[in-house]
């Protein structure tokens, strides 16, 4: 047994603002009033962290902001999640997801399927809403926690227990090592090193959150995006995404990016941008990028978000890629990709990652 499969990872709960599915509560339908609403719980079944011990896992200071029409947004781990309220269905609408919500006096709860955070309205006033994507430094203390909020006696020993099995039936170390590394899809997508994990060809899909008018017409469009991470080494390399519109010689982004083993597992690393880099309009310097995929229960994945801003400094949006690498099926996460049938063609030919999408 995965010493993590009865443990709250710290990235399960950042998924809940990025859930794709939700679960109906009892309660719901109630206006959210206008206020600073501060996270005081999280619970996974009977086992839950009180506002004592959030500290010890970076949560101390996860809030929400609603208006007085209920709408607002969430800061987890530093990063600000815009959301809309349907108080009619009692449920959140996030970038990518809705969360069902719960409303009891100044209780907050929101949920998912396994996971509740539980926020109560405070009289101070909310912090100011952070302006750029702030994750969790990957070498910090909270960060090396192994993941996890919670680990008890009984996981310990059913790990072992399986562990203790596993010899028996002559499983090897590196045969689990192997198996934790394991992807979906007709290549064989195995690692034994961060450089490995990132380097190569990516897909998946992209959105945009309008901060200003110029942008929002795009708000809740889907596009398709290719990868590709080319390595100079262990370390140093350079991250390219492009579309059907934006193709290879004039992307929509190239950073440049380094490759680490600070992230929640080592074997798969952390990549962040490095200094210099393109994005849409000309060159970045105030972007940073970072992404920890292991953080995540999503095989051959990786997630990037973040701010743009025009060389003018007027138009702005939010925006978020989720990627797999190229040959993965994509079977264990629910949105895919608006070209996904077309991608499955190629795959299942065995076919290489093309230059350029349907399109161009």
């Amino acid at each position: 047994m995965n010493k993590f499969s009865k443990s709250i990872k710290r990235m399960t709960v950042f998924a809940l603002v990025f859930a794709f599915a939700s679960v109906t509560l009892a309660g719901c339908g109630k206006k959210v009033s206008e206020g600073y609403w501060e996270l005081t719980e999280i619970s996974e079944g009977k086992k839950t962290v009180k506002s004592d011990s959030l500290e010890e896992y970076g949560l101390e200071e996860t809030y929400i902001v609603t208006e007085e029409n209920g709408d607002g947004y969430m800061v987890l781990f530093g990063m600000p999640a815009d959301f809309k309220t349907d108080s009619d269905k009692g449920s959140m609408m996030f970038e990518t997801g809705k969360v069902d919500y719960k409303l009891s006096g100044k209780k907050l709860t929101l949920a998912d399927s396994n996971v509740s955070m539980v926020f109560t309205k405070s009289k101070n006033d909310a912090p100011k809403k952070p302006e750029t994507v702030a994750l969790v430094d990957p070498s910090s203390k909270k960060a090396s926690k192994d993941a996890e909020l919670f680990e008890d006696i009984e996981d310990k020993e059913q790990s072992n227990e399986t562990s203790a099995k596993s010899e028996e039936n002559g499983d090897s170390e590196e045969n689990d090592k192997a198996d934790d590394n394991a992807g979906d899809g007709p290549y064989n997508l195995n690692y034994s090193s961060p450089r490995e994990y990132f380097e190569g060809n990516w897909y998946g899909w992209w959105k945009l959150d309008g901060r200003t008018d110029f942008w929002k017409s795009l708000n809740g469009e889907v596009f398709d995006v290719l990868c590709k991470v080319e390595m100079k080494d262990d370390v140093f390399g350079v991250m390219t995404l492009w579309d059907s519109g934006m193709p290879y010689d004039k992307p929509i982004a190239r950073m440049n990016v380094l490759v680490t083993d600070k992230g929640v597992n080592p074997k798969i690393g952390y990549m962040q941008s490095d200094a210099g880099g393109t994005f849409l309009d000309g060159e970045v310097t105030n972007t940073t990028w970072s992404t920890d995929p292991g953080a995540f229960e999503w095989k051959n994945y990786m997630m990037i978000t973040g701010t743009y801003v025009d060389g003018d400094g007027k138009d702005a949006f939010d925006y978020v890629f989720h990627l797999k690498k190229w040959g993965d099926d994509w079977s264990d996460f629910s949105q895919k990709p608006p070209m996904f049938d077309w991608y499955k063609k190629q795959i299942d030919a065995g076919a290489p990652m093309p230059d350029t999408l349907p399109g161009d």
